[in-house]
Formats: C-alpha cells, sequence, structure tokens
C-alpha cells in the first residue's frame, strides 16, 4: 500500500500529496541533514518516514520564502523531539523495571520488610560516619540507583563534584571497614 495512501487518515488528500511533492523535489536534501543531524544510520530511515508523516500532517506554509531553509529547521525539530521522546521511553522502561523488580520477589513480605529495613539502618549508619553531601550522593548513588547525571541535578551540583562525592565517600567507608 503506498504511504500516501497510509497517511490520509491523518491529513488531507491535498497535503499528502504537497508532501510527496516536497519530498520528491528535496528527498536527498532531507536525508542529508537527517544523517547529519542523528549520526545514527539506523535511526535515519524512520526519521525520513517520521518527517513525511509531519510534513502532511502539517504542510509547508505559503509564506515561506526559502524552502530549503524551513525544512532544515523543520527536521532538525523533529530529530530533536524523537531524541526527547527516545529519553522519555527509556525512563518509562526503567521505571517500570524498577517496579517490576521490587513487585517480583520470592520473599515473604515480612523477610521483605526486615530486608528494607536493614538497609535502611545501614545508610543511616552511612550517613553518620561521612559527612553530609557525600553521604547523599553515596545514598542516591548506592540506595536510589541514581546515575551521576541524576544525583548532579538532584543535589544542584556538577557532575565532576559528584563523582568526586561518591570517591571520598567510598574512600571514608573502606577506611571505617578496614579499622572495623
Amino acid at each position: 500500500m503506498p504511504v500516501a495512501r497510509l497517511c490520509t487518515n491523518h491529513a488531507s488528500e491535498g497535503a499528502v500529496a504537497s508532501a510527496a511533492a516536497i519530498f520528491d523535489e528535496y528527498g536527498n536534501y532531507i536525508r542529508a541533514i537527517i544523517r547529519f543531524q542523528t549520526r545514527n544510520q539506523f535511526q535515519a530511515e524512520d526519521l525520513f518516514q517520521q518527517f513525511f508523516l509531519v510534513l502532511a500532517a502539517k504542510p509547508i506554509p505559503a509564506r515561506v520564502v526559502n524552502i530549503k531553509s524551513y525544512l532544515y529547521r523543520a527536521v532538525a525539530n523533529t530529530v530533536i523531539e524523537s531524541a526527547r521522546r527516545e529519553v522519555r521511553e527509556k525512563r518509562c522502561r526503567e521505571k517500570h523495571a524498577d517496579e517490576a523488580r521490587i513487585s517480583i520477589n520470592n520473599r515473604t513480605p515480612q523477610s521483605a520488610i526486615i530486608s528494607k529495613e536493614e538497609t535502611e539502618s545501614v545508610f543511616r549508619s552511612l550517613a553518620g560516619q561521612l559527612r553530609r553531601r557525600e553521604a547523599e550522593a553515596v545514598t542516591l548513588r548506592y540506595r536510589d540507583n541514581c546515575s551521576i547525571t541524576e544525583i548532579a541535578e538532584k543535589m544542584g551540583v556538577d557532575r565532576r563534584t559528584v563523582s568526586h562525592y561518591l570517591s571520598e565517600g567510598l574512600k571514608q567507608l573502606r577506611r571505617v571497614r578496614a579499622i572495623e
């Protein structure tokens, strides 16, 4: 089934024909922009097709004088939105995986509660042996499974600062363990 026929549910026949004409004339230019913007050849074809649908749903306005310039900006926006969507979907998958990991366990509810209490106890004692910011970074990293970037955002500091906090905190914990 032709692509133009598939798009008629989302856009008028005229808009689809207009998008097809634009792609006939500027298809190679659009592909070049996509390849430059993504640097991921696996996504290039998907983005090319996605941009056709975008153009069919929202045709180029009649007031546009420089079509190539308009296409460049529209393609760039499509690539950016696609990357953002991937990040959102990844976060959603990770959140779902975390929830599934918590809910799927072979322990009794009582032992799960005890284990959670023991973990909390360990992190509370850890906080007493480290400086406040180091303890916060170590807790976010190892209890809450946050990435360095996420920790930096939550703490309002640079990623290198978080790495420093983690390094110093772990060094201090190793010293304490060696004494015990």
